[in-house]
């Protein structure tokens, strides 16, 4: 059996903020939890993290000084980023994955699988959508699923670009290996099965957006 993942979780006592630690012990995460980001810093000295989580929303910052310092001292471990839903913080830098508040618990645990699988190498990640290209895993919002190979090389090529217009003969040429493209409907049938593995309504899509007489768009 795999050795839980060791969770560094830098967390105050406000309780106008949504906090995570009873969440992650009942989930049976090694957890060392701190209130303040220099106590935190004291601790890598007999804890080795697996990730570090800053909820900021908790502390009365937006945690990017804090992202900084541990990244600073943990140059190749994970970093998670958890601010108030109305604190501005731009694209944030030091930060492997960044969460805005109001979220469910799950999908924190959700992201700490991603990490559990591949140990974050070859994630594709955008937005709240995240991809483990070799297990198949992949995450979004609080869902969970594991995709077939002809599945999650579709998606792949989606995520690689979010917000284009993807040609359905460019994206049947690419995920079949193919230069015939006079029949395209089994594209239209994989775009329908991930549409039912993500959407919430996959009658009326939000995610993967159909551009009528031009092809598919992911909107993330």
């Amino acid at each position: 059996m795999a050795k839980p993942l060791k969770v560094l979780l830098i967390e105050g006592k406000r309780k106008i903020a949504r906090r995570f630690a009873s969440d992650l012990e009942k989930k049976g995460y090694s957890l060392q939890v701190e209130n303040s980001g220099s106590k935190g810093l004291d601790t890598l000295k007999f804890f080795s993290p697996d990730v570090v989580v800053i909820n900021a929303a908790s502390l009365r910052t937006n945690g990017l000084r804090l992202a900084n310092w541990f990244r600073n001292s943990l140059p190749a471990t994970p970093i998670c980023l958890i601010v108030a839903e109305d604190e501005t913080v731009g694209e944030p830098e030091n930060v492997n994955f960044f969460l805005r508040l109001p979220f469910t618990a799950q999908k924190l645990v959700n992201r700490f699988r991603t990490l559990e699988n591949n140990s974050h190498k070859g994630t594709l990640e955008r937005g709240d959508l995240v991809l483990n290209p070799d297990s198949g895993i992949v995450v979004y919002k609080d869902k969970e699923v594991r995709l077939t190979p002809r599945q999650c090389d579709l998606l792949g090529k989606m995520m690689e670009r979010p917000g284009e217009i993807l040609r359905r003969e460019d994206l049947f040429k690419a995920v079949w290996d193919t230069d015939y493209v006079e029949d395209t409907r089994t594209l239209d049938v994989h775009i329908s099965w991930l549409r039912q593995a993500l959407e919430d309504d996959p009658h009326h899509p939000d995610l993967i957006k159909t551009i009528r007489g031009k092809g598919y768009l992911l909107k993330i």
